[in-house]
């Protein structure tokens, strides 16, 4: 086990050095002329070919990969030309809102997903599996984006059952941001009424993210219990006159391996999720950050937002190997 993590810790650099040089060389790829963006559209030829020279973009891709990597090693994603801020900033600034997010949304998908997926072992082909197995199709067809759309619709407009999609808090409930969480700050600052506000502005959009992304998760997870109940295991232990819930724990925790994968590659599709989720909901996270960045062509923002998202994606996938030979001593050996 010890051999194993210091392998998967090995290969982490190796595999961010990938996603760097993937997401650099896309980038450059990209239609247009970022100096030309920069300098305006009244800018003159020797103007453009000014801030070109200043941004390295005259020099070979070679040697315009070394000296990104040499920056990116010393933390230094560049500056976006949109906000005029470090990205290294800006990401900090808003990294808090979106894991906030995407966290509480992975923990629905953990709790909702377990009981789901015994639902279906229990009785695959009864009512209650069908109806679940055709909700796994639906969320997996829906975009996410419209979902929110929706939901907004439905309790904001017509209900009138939550606040209004502006982000963290109401634009009546101002606290000071010490750890950019909302819900957190306002504990800090004793405030109750702008807890209660920041808990009412996350169930909309964590129950989006919940309701597109466990589709998937409940779909693998199911499919797992129901050949577990099905094995020569589960057939000798119901011989033996275990009761039908001990026999669908022993289920349950034979899929677990199987399940930390899916809710690993539920967190990293999350991240992605929240891009679109974030702008319908206004909430200043990284998914808003990068939209605005492709909006206004902000290539350098989108390069870093790129990077960190990736990053992320590998660390959250390590974890989950990890969690994974952990859980099934079958890898273990």
């Amino acid at each position: 086990m010890t051999l194993f993590i210091y392998r998967r810790l090995l290969l982490l650099p190796l595999q961010a050095m990938g996603v760097v040089t993937i997401v650099f060389v896309l980038v450059h790829l990209l239609p247009g002329d970022p100096a030309a963006l920069m300098a305006g559209p009244v800018a003159t030829a020797d103007q453009i070919a000014q801030i070109r020279a200043n941004l390295g973009l005259t020099q070979p891709l070679p040697v315009q990969y070394v000296r990104y990597v040499e920056r990116l090693v010393h933390g230094d994603l560049g500056t976006s030309w949109y906000t005029s801020n470090p990205i290294s900033t800006d990401l900090a600034q808003r990294a808090p809102a979106t894991l906030e997010l995407i966290t509480l949304a992975l923990l629905g998908i953990i709790c909702l997903g377990l009981v789901i997926a015994g639902v279906i072992a229990m009785g695959p082909r009864g009512l209650a599996g069908r109806l679940i197995a055709a909700y796994g199709f639906v969320a997996g067809a829906l975009p996410d984006f419209w979902v929110g759309l929706a939901l907004i619709f439905i309790f904001y407009s017509k209900a009138h059952l939550g606040p209004s999609p502006t982000g963290q808090l109401s634009s009546h409930a101002v606290v000071s941001t010490v750890t950019g969480i909302a819900t957190i700050d306002a504990l800090l600052a004793g405030d109750f009424a702008a807890f209660s506000d920041a808990v009412k502005h996350l169930i909309l959009p964590v129950a989006t993210l919940v309701f597109i992304y466990m589709g998937p998760v409940v779909r693998i997870t199911g499919v797992a219990a129901v050949r577990s109940l099905n094995s020569e295991f589960s057939r000798f232990a119901q011989s033996w006159g275990i009761t039908p819930w001990r026999l669908q724990y022993y289920a349950l925790r034979h899929v677990m391996p199987t399940f930390v994968i899916a809710v690993a590659s539920a967190y990293g599709y999350l991240l992605g999720g929240a891009v679109l989720v974030e702008t319908v909901f206004s909430w200043g996270g990284f998914g808003q950050y990068a939209v605005q960045a492709v909006t206004h062509a902000d290539y350098a923002a989108i390069e870093g937002f790129v990077i960190v998202a990736g990053i992320f994606t590998v660390l959250v996938y390590t974890v989950a190997d990890v969690l994974q030979m952990a859980l099934d001593p079958r890898a273990r050996r």
